[in-house]
């Protein structure tokens, strides 16, 4: 549960910093947080069917490990807000477009000639 806080609360520091919007992007850093742990989680468990129909593994034998899930899932959470955080580090470019350029200034010298 703190790690998921801390994730809200350097997700919302990273946005607010470089001027993006830090209620959208500590919306987002939960999201990733959260989807990450839900990736790995259901990728164990289809595994875990496989290993079921194909080997025969026991049901039983299968959930020892789920307390090792906690390890995968959790790095697979940091390195995606590290991804994310690197994306929020970088300042978005401003176009400042002021349109087309003003007409040409011809003087009387341009036109005698």
């Amino acid at each position: 549960m703190l790690l998921i806080i801390l994730a809200i609360w350097f997700g919302f520091k990273k946005a607010k910093a470089t001027g993006r919007n830090p209620y959208l992007w500590a919306a987002i850093s939960a999201g990733v947080f959260i989807g990450a742990q839900l990736a790995v989680g259901f990728g164990f468990g289809i595994f875990s069917a496989f290993a079921q129909e194909i080997w025969g593994w026991s049901d039983q034998k299968l959930a020892t490990y789920n307390s090792l899930l906690v390890i995968p899932a959790l790095l697979a959470s940091g390195i995606a807000l590290f991804l994310l955080f690197r994306y929020l580090d970088k300042v978005p470019q401003v176009h400042l477009d002021n349109g087309p350029p003003p007409p040409p200034n011809f003087s009387e010298i341009d036109r005698e000639s």
